[in-house]
């Protein structure tokens, strides 16, 4: 009888179990159909995708760490195609700590970058993608390297680096394999296409438009396919042929309508088809699609849009005879090219000093200056052209109202420039030239004490050795902002290479100075390190030396001192403060 209970109980726990099992099996399976409905329909038909979220976000209590991430990606995604950066880049930031497995952090950095880019912080976007690149040998699926790379790819195209994103676009072509019609080659030809069309290669382009809708076809990659018949179709509006570029793009406006209403490709699609339309003398048609083509890049709010879009709707009131509007088109597009250059300005700045960051050479800030005169160039250029036009249709004053409002404008980014070439890019103290120019200014006056404070990062190698050199550019920002809690706004800190920093104190007593020191070593030692991702200990060796009667009388002895103090701390077993002591004192 206790036999049969006992057997009667195991079965009941048996078939309790195959009923869990069930309804999770079930729930896996609703998440991933409701999932892969989201992926499906994003950008493409939004409110399918919204609906679709909804129904995710009603069954997140029952996720999974690994169904969350997966859903916050596709959340993120969504607002960004609502044009609501500022939200998708804090949700990204508020997981991205948490988030280890190196396929799902790369996606969560990709709508990081394209967030970044959309609100024109330009720096943060490079620094994000060249975190995701060195994701790239940690990514297994082929998919997944594809969306790294397409990221690093957009941003570079964006800031004009086309050089840089041919070589992305070559790498996403290699990872084609022998599979006949893969994501992979229709990717990888598509962004050639793309890129040399944008950059103004429309010979290397047509080449290539041939075997990358083939490929597209070959993939079923409808959308990819699209774009690349829509930058050939723009191309024969661009050369000359007109009747033949109208009759090209008609179809394709059809094909976007239902796909993609509101791509940015189908707004560059209706601008060319207004600008064939009045040049084969048809006015109507043109006004139809150059308004088409504004108001989409309004609602967009993409500002090369908006630029090209103005213009050409300021031809088409003008070949109408409709000068009111025509000038008012011409004024509205002359603003939207300042803000196009001045854009490009802010872009090339942030790109150049990424790059001089990572790649540490002495010769990048000057091309950055040489890059920032020829826009400049460009910019006056542009103005001028402009100005002639509205010269034979408005009033001096205006001309004179533009002028002085270019010249604000030119003195603001001059004294932006003059900044940014004193602040050291990673940490965001003085770098070590402006370090060392100010110091020595502190010292020409004998009268006042003055102390020179230099630390280095103990065993700062083996950070970068052992967890990348992502992890140690981490330690130096952080360790930059634990001193700077420690010091007056006067007080004067600085990079002056590698791992090693300076701090400038005048006025201050040896025993203060040395009690500054003692608190910068302390602050650093406390930094908590696993927002890194890692866990490790952070410390840091002082030297201190100070000019006063008995000790070095200048600058550089004073700094030569500090080095030997800081020589003798390292020596002395590290973390600690050694102050420099005058030979008999």
């Amino acid at each position: 009888m206790v036999g049969n209970y006992i057997v009667r109980g195991l079965a009941a726990l048996v078939i309790g179990l195959l009923c869990s099992f069930g309804t999770i099996a079930e729930e896996q399976h609703t998440f991933d159909a409701l999932l892969s409905e989201v992926r499906k329909n994003l950008s493409i038909a939004p409110k399918e995708a919204d609906s679709a979220l909804e129904k995710l976000k009603a069954l997140q209590p029952t996720f999974t760490p690994e169904q969350n991430e997966k859903y916050q990606i596709a959340y993120a995604h969504s607002l960004g195609d609502k044009g609501r950066h500022a939200e998708r880049v804090a949700l990204v930031q508020s997981f991205l700590s948490q988030v280890k497995v190196p396929a799902r952090r790369a996606s969560f950095l990709y709508e990081l970058i394209d967030g970044y880019t959309a609100l024109g912080r330009y720096e943060s976007a490079l620094q994000a993608m060249n975190e995701s690149v060195l994701l790239l040998p940690a990514i297994e699926k082929t998919s997944t390297k594809i969306v790294v790379l397409q990221g690093a790819l957009n941003l570079l195209r964006s800031l004009r680096a086309y050089d840089e994103a041919l070589d992305f676009a070559e790498r996403i072509y290699a990872l084609r394999g022998d599979t006949i019609g893969s994501y992979a080659a229709c990717m990888g030809l598509g962004n050639k296409v793309e890129t040399n069309y944008t950059r103004g290669d429309n010979v290397l382009a047509r080449s290539q438009v041939q075997d990358a809708i083939l490929a597209c076809e070959a993939n079923k990659n409808q959308f990819i396919a699209l774009i690349v018949k829509t930058y050939a179709a723009i191309d024969l509006v661009d050369s000359g042929s007109y009747v033949k570029g109208i009759a090209t793009s008609l179809p394709l406006l059809q094909e976007y309508s239902v796909l993609s209403p509101e791509s940015d490709y189908a707004t560059q699609l209706d601008d060319a088809l207004a600008r064939a339309y009045l040049k084969t003398g048809n006015a109507e048609r043109a006004e139809h699609y150059g308004l088409q083509a504004y108001q989409r890049a309004q609602r967009a709010r993409v500002l090369l849009l908006q630029e090209k879009s103005s213009e050409t709707m300021a031809a088409i009131k003008r070949a109408q005879g409709q000068l009111a509007a025509a000038i008012g088109y011409y004024e509205l597009n002359l603003a939207l090219k300042k803000e196009v250059l001045d854009d490009q300005l802010q872009k090339n700045l942030a790109y150049q000093r990424v790059k001089f960051d990572t790649q540490d050479k002495a010769n990048q800030l000057a091309l950055l200056e040489q890059k920032n005169k020829n826009l400049g160039m460009e910019k006056a250029l542009q103005d001028g052209r402009y100005e002639n036009l509205i010269l034979l249709s408005t009033l001096g004053l205006i001309v004179l109202t533009i002028l002085g409002a270019w010249l604000v404008r030119t003195l603001q980014q001059k004294n932006v420039f003059r900044q940014s070439a004193q602040i050291d890019g990673l940490t965001q103290v003085s770098n070590r030239s402006h370090f060392m120019a100010c110091a020595q200014q502190a010292f020409k006056d004998s009268r006042q004490r003055v102390s020179l404070v230099l630390f280095d990062m103990d065993f700062f190698k083996k950070i970068n050795d052992t967890y990348g050199h992502a992890t140690g550019d981490w330690v130096l920002k952080n360790v930059s902002d634990a001193v700077k809690t420690q010091l007056r706004k006067t007080d004067m800190l600085g990079r002056l290479g590698g791992e090693e920093f300076g701090i400038c104190l005048p006025k201050f007593t040896a025993e203060e100075v040395k009690a500054v020191a003692e608190r910068c070593r302390a602050a650093i030692a406390a930094i908590d390190t696993s927002p890194s991702g890692f866990e490790f200990e952070i410390t840091a060796s002082f030297g201190i030396a100070t000019r006063d009667i008995d000790g070095p009388l200048n600058f550089e002895e004073t700094l030569a001192a500090a080095d030997k103090a800081l020589y003798f701390a390292k020596n002395e077993g590290r973390n600690r403060v050694t102050v420099y002591q005058h030979p008999g004192a």
